[in-house]
């Protein structure tokens, strides 16, 4: 018990030095009251200049802009459909939130940034029943510079909705013995609502095959029953569109585009993997080179590779894990196949590298278990 004590606090002192001397050196930017109206006008000119406004000789501006300019323009009462419409609004929202409160866009990523460790934590904690254990998973992503370049890179919609997705996966293990799935819906709901439906979809079929091969059917339907609440968090961040008079059919319609716009180029399918093990990030514009990504770690192929081998010894039924496991293991595996489908930058990986640091974990535990 003293050497897991010792062990937990070895591991959260090193989490909390990571993050805090990504954070500290330029605390400023994240608290300093710079967001005003000129701020804001400049961000409408840019943005009016843009790829997103001009098809001839447009220039090109980064998402962290355009995100800021739309936070402020729904701030000033503009439709969501009307700016930046190719995202779902709720996590502009927050961002507008943060330049209400404080005057500031990128503070923002601070708390989304924290609940994502917090929401991996209580992840882990129901897998492993152990703090150590779960703070490992923490440690490895802590220190991955995909993460932290969530948190400089300030404000991006990626880090935002990433706690959701981690919540989901978790409130649905804790929710699935009481067989009520209330709490489960509304993360789906905002999951939806805070960048793009597809992670939504994904957790929504992992959850549905656990259920299933748990040979739980009345679940699924229980499940179905309460997934209205999904939409309703859908629909409430779109309240500015019905308020200007568009109706339910509309709104539909507007949902039907962003997934089309959202959809991943179906190009060099399984990319990804060269990505992930090879640090071969496959390009889709210009001569479409193949190119290292800057935010590659090793790390990436060893959580990865030691979440297919868990998942193989699983299947092959030479491990026995709790079966809340099966539900990280659908939803790496479902990830996985939906990054396959074509060419990801990555971003993408956000939702996909916590999970297989738990399972790449997991892998360890069971080994030292069968050999100490």
């Amino acid at each position: 018990m003293k050497r897991s004590f010792w062990v937990s606090c070895i591991l959260a002192g090193y989490v909390v030095i990571r993050v805090g001397s990504t954070l500290f050196p330029s605390i400023g930017a994240y608290v300093d009251p710079y967001y005003s109206e000129g701020i804001y006008k400049d961000f409408e000119r840019v943005f009016n200049e843009s790829q997103y406004r001009k098809t001839k000789d447009p220039a090109i501006i980064p998402d962290q802009t355009v995100f800021s300019y739309a936070a402020g323009a729904y701030l000033h009462g503009v439709d969501p459909i009307l700016v930046n419409s190719e995202t779902t609004p709720l996590g502009k929202y927050f961002i507008a939130a943060s330049i209400s409160i404080l005057k500031n866009d990128k503070f923002v990523a601070i708390p989304f940034g924290l609940v994502t460790l917090v929401s991996l934590f209580l992840l882990g904690k129901r897998i492993f029943r152990s703090t150590a254990w779960a703070l490992v998973p923490i440690a490895v992503f802590s220190s991955d510079t995909l993460f932290l370049n969530q948190l400089t890179t300030a404000p991006l919609l990626d880090i935002i909705q990433l706690p959701f997705i981690l919540l989901s996966l978790y409130v649905f293990i804790v929710e699935y013995p009481k067989q009520r799935f209330m709490f489960t819906a509304l993360c789906l709901g905002l999951v939806m609502a805070t960048k793009t439906h597809f992670p939504a979809f994904l957790l929504c079929i992992t959850f549905v095959l656990f259920l299933i091969f748990q040979k739980r059917i009345s679940s699924v339907w229980r499940l179905f029953l309460w997934l209205p609440v999904s939409l309703g968090v859908l629909v409430v961040s779109y309240t500015r569109t019905f308020l200007d008079g568009y109706s339910f059919i509309s709104f539909l319609g507007f949902q039907k585009w962003i997934i089309l716009y959202q959809k991943s180029k179906l190009l060099f399918p399984f990319s990804v993997w060269r990505l992930v093990f090879f640090n071969q990030w496959q390009t889709w514009w210009g001569n479409m080179d193949v190119i290292p990504a800057d935010d590659w770690q090793i790390t990436w192929a060893i959580g990865t590779g030691l979440s297919l081998i868990l998942i193989y010894f699983i299947l092959k039924k030479k491990l026995q894990v709790s079966p809340y496991l099966f539900v990280l293991v659908w939803w790496v595996l479902l990830y996985g196949l939906f990054l396959s489908l074509g060419v990801v930058s990555s971003r993408f990986l956000l939702p996909f590298l916590p999970v297989a640091y738990i399972l790449g974990t997991q892998a360890v535990r069971s080994f030292l278990g069968r050999h100490i």
